[in-house]
């Protein structure tokens, strides 16, 4: 009896948290900055790697880190399922606006989460959260597992937009509680990619698609729903819900279909709403403690790039598109970001199009360079700010560490042989990269 007691305890009992954990998509509140830790200044396949291990399936998620346990999502089956490059994606159909003459692949699939030690790379343990056919296609270059999970001392949650499924684990891989949000067609066939947000007990899923406008917040233990907002208009959006905490208050910022709204996290009210701008709809929104920077482009069009102050209310939207709005800034006409979501260090935005840092001056929007990553092509994952250092990586694994600052200054960086679009994970004098076919820990 006493021992079926402690192997109760033992499965419920919730992990510890640390300041150095890095627990949902670009860190602490969604904004790309992480704790200030001693990364390895170079590495490449033969120096620095403390450890690489395949991982099944496909999947565009970052890693989430809580304590020494690293978690991500895959999409398991027996077809290959693995995404294209950038160059090989947009030669096909889908990139054209022709997804929907694609069909979804005829294979069941796994929806899996995966535990690694964070110190070894040893796989603790696999989960299958769902399990069949998906209903919709995908682009070539995306994945049926991009959506970043999230996670607490309490448990890890996910959410596969292909299958509209949100679910909770506990740190043994035990199933707690799943929800059906419903599974719907994106637009071209692109597929989902919105991952999650994770705050004081709530959790937070977008599900902007052709079928549904919803944003949902779930009560992390229970699964219960605290509240739900629907949008009046659907369409699909790729952007993440961030959590902003500003010199005001905490809001949760959601974007997509050229309509960006802030909402109270714990109630669902909304604080202000701005329309008639060109909104984030592949990348995400950025913010420091001052203001929120956002724009959006995409193969047809590019918008301008915002800044705008914390403190709204209300509607706060431009008479004409894309002008100058109440609490707005600065702009800079078409400087909208692309696939990667820029990154505040307070002082400095940083917004990567293709393989071209660009640096403003954060109050007065004022570029300050403009400078070519060397060695690389195309960049699709979001730069992540490590203290004083930018990381950006390459889709071709490629990585370069900038010195944060007014000048363009290289001053690290490293080689992976592999394909990366998913953004990096940040631990404790450690890099998590995750590539098509592995997982890497960088550490000296």
């Amino acid at each position: 009896m006493l021992k079926n007691i402690l192997t109760a305890c033992l499965f419920c009992w919730p992990l510890a948290v640390f300041a150095a954990d890095f627990p949902q998509f670009r860190g602490a509140n969604g904004t790309g900055v992480a704790e200030a830790t001693l990364i390895p200044i170079h590495w490449s396949m033969k120096e620095n790697v403390a450890w690489k291990v395949q991982v099944p399936g496909a999947g565009w998620s970052q890693p989430v880190l809580i304590g020494e346990h690293l978690y991500l999502t895959t999409a398991v089956s027996d077809k290959d399922l693995k995404p294209k490059d950038f160059s090989g994606g947009v030669k096909m159909p889908q990139s054209m606006g022709l997804g929907g003459l694609g069909k979804a692949p005829n294979t069941v699939i796994q929806w899996q989460v995966h535990c690694y030690n964070a110190t070894t790379g040893e796989r603790l343990w696999a989960e299958t959260i769902a399990d069949g056919k998906p209903k919709y296609p995908i682009h070539p270059s995306n994945t049926y597992a991009t959506e970043s999970p999230v996670a607490d001392g309490d448990g890890i949650y996910t959410f596969f937009g292909a299958t509209g499924i949100v679910a909770a684990l506990n740190h043994q891989g035990q199933i707690l509680w799943r929800k059906e949000l419903g599974a719907f067609a994106t637009s071209s066939g692109f597929g989902t990619g919105s991952s999650m947000a994770i705050h004081n007990g709530k959790i937070f899923v977008q599900h902007f698609t052709n079928g549904s406008g919803i944003l949902v917040c779930f009560e992390n233990k229970t699964g219960d729903q605290v509240w739900r907002v629907d949008r009046q208009k659907n369409a699909s959006s790729w952007s993440s819900p961030i959590l902003w905490k500003n010199d005001s208050r905490l809001e949760l910022l959601s974007s997509g279909n050229d309509l960006i709204c802030s909402y109270d996290p714990e109630t669902g009210r909304e604080l202000w709403r701005l329309s008639n701008v060109k909104s984030p709809t592949a990348c995400s929104i950025a913010a420091d403690n001052r203001q929120i920077y956002f724009g959006g482009s995409d193969p047809f069009s590019t918008g301008p790039l915002f800044a705008m102050r914390a403190g709204a209310s209300g509607d706060i939207s431009p008479k004409k598109k894309n002008e100058i709005f109440e609490s707005c800034s600065w702009l800079e006409a078409k400087g909208g970001p692309g696939m990667p979501s820029p990154v505040s260090s307070g002082a400095y935005l940083y917004v990567v199009d293709k393989n071209i840092l660009k640096c403003y001056d954060a109050g007065s929007g004022d570029r300050l360079y403009q400078n070519r990553l060397p060695s690389t092509s195309m960049v699709a994952a979001s730069p992540i700010v490590i203290g004083d250092k930018l990381l950006v990586i390459g889709e071709a694994g490629d990585a370069t560490l900038v010195k944060v600052g007014a000048e363009f200054e290289v001053v690290g960086g490293g080689k992976l042989d592999d394909v990366f679009w998913s953004t990096p994970a940040i631990g404790d004098g450690a890099i998590y990269f995750r590539g098509v076919d592995a997982l890497y820990c960088i550490r000296q």
